[in-house]
């Protein structure tokens, strides 16, 4: 399978059956009910917070717009797609359907609004024809859109002058806002023929309307609430949060006890947190997990009430992704009711870790040593939820004198 490269200048891709299941360093991304545009800077935004982007290449098939992006590392893109398969770029539409590529790197010869290579600045921009920006315009317009067939009179337009009349009236303002990011193309276009395009500068609709983006304003805060008052501790949240990321602080709300923040060191490890916890059953409640509005968690002032409930985990040796290119960026799994342990001694036996849960209130059901590998085991209990508590108490349980359990949750049972 190779890359067509077509002599207009835009790079094109035959990608038919072109995606597998292992992780790769290119993913494969089709954008579904794309109501309005995603150019390839939007992409790149969404994407370099998972790690360094060195290519894109956009293009349409089967009525589809469509993307190649490749990151530095498979464990990017693998983080990538789990954060981000099956979000919306904008509120309610532009949903991301992300796979692996069978490509083990992208050719771009091009660098303007369909491909570009960040590793090559240099490469010539292949400069598009008129027709071709317009075809440009035309994919990333809602779908039966229409371009005017007459001269192009952009100073007095405003988008939705590319839009059939009764598909103007029914595009909501957040959309229509969302609509005026189709300007890279315009831009470029206008400055191919001549035309001026002031009109289409999102403040020249309307001052009111807003950029209704979710994935790109990501945070690395979540807000967490219907918690249990009695039992979420700083120290529990920090040590379950910590499965998906490093936990930087975490506040329980002095005025309503039952809402917490936790700050992440990364936006993706909050999207992680999110992904795998949000609407999970813990203490018999089922907690809600949501980005927040907040971009730190601050420590209290002096003198100011807090009764300890804000820590600051900045220094903890506890964290998980402290090493760069961490192993455990590839083994994190929603909560299970088994679980896995890891940083066993070799001299610690299935019936002294069985012992030590049961003595902490958790029975095992199941329990097996990794058979090659024996500071490793899976431990099965009743439930999810009695396996969340038994992570909270049991993760960092001394085993011996410099050994303490490491554990998370297992992608299978046993």
């Amino acid at each position: 399978m190779g890359l067509l490269v077509g002599g207009s200048g835009s790079s094109q891709l035959d990608i038919t059956g072109g995606t597998q299941q292992a992780p790769n360093s290119v993913l494969r991304v089709i954008i579904e009910n794309m109501m309005v545009p995603v150019t390839l800077d939007i992409l790149y935004e969404i994407f370099h917070r998972f790690g360094k982007v060195l290519r894109i290449i956009t293009f349409n098939k089967n009525n589809t717009f469509q993307a190649l992006v490749q990151l530095s590392e498979a464990r990017a893109a693998q983080l990538a797609r789990q954060a981000l398969d099956n979000q919306n770029v904008f509120n309610g539409c532009c949903t991301l359907r992300i796979d692996y590529s069978k490509l083990a790197t992208l050719n771009v010869k091009y660098n303007n609004d369909k491909s570009r290579d960040y590793t090559n600045p240099n490469l010539p921009s292949g400069e598009l024809t008129l027709e071709q920006q317009l075809s440009l315009v035309s994919a990333n317009l809602p779908p039966g859109s229409m371009l005017p067939s007459f001269a192009f009179p952009f100073a007095s337009a405003t988008p939705t002058a590319f839009i059939a009349p009764q598909q103007a009236a029914a595009l909501s303002s957040e959309t229509l806002a969302a609509a005026s990011s189709v300007s890279p193309f315009l831009s470029s276009l206008g400055a191919a023929s001549g035309l001026g395009l002031g009109a289409l500068n999102p403040t020249g609709l309307n001052t009111g309307l807003r950029f209704p983006v979710t994935l790109l304003n990501v945070t690395s805060v979540v807000l967490v609430s219907n918690l249990d008052e009695q039992k979420a501790t700083p120290d529990a949240l920090f040590t379950l949060f910590g499965v998906y990321g490093d936990v930087l602080r975490v506040k329980i709300l002095f005025n309503k006890k039952d809402n917490a923040l936790i700050q992440y060191s990364e936006p993706q490890q909050a999207q992680l947190a999110i992904q795998h916890l949000d609407k999970i059953k813990w203490n018999e409640k089922v907690i809600r997990v949501a980005a927040s509005k907040h971009t730190t968690v601050q420590m209290p002032k002096e003198g100011q009430p807090d009764a300890g409930l804000t820590r600051d985990y900045a220094h903890s040796p506890l964290h998980r992704f402290k090493k760069p290119g961490s192993k455990n960026y590839m083994n994190i799994y929603p909560p299970s009711s088994t679980l896995h342990l890891s940083n066993i001694p070799p001299t610690i036996t299935e019936e002294f870790l069985a012992q030590a849960f049961t003595d902490n209130g958790y029975t095992p059901k199941a329990f097996k040593f990794f058979p090659k590998d024996h500071k490793m085991a899976l431990l099965q209990l009743d439930d999810v939820e009695q396996a969340i508590d038994a992570l909270i108490v049991m993760h960092n349980y001394k085993l011996a004198e410099n050994a303490h359990l490491r554990v998370s949750f297992s992608k299978s049972g046993i």
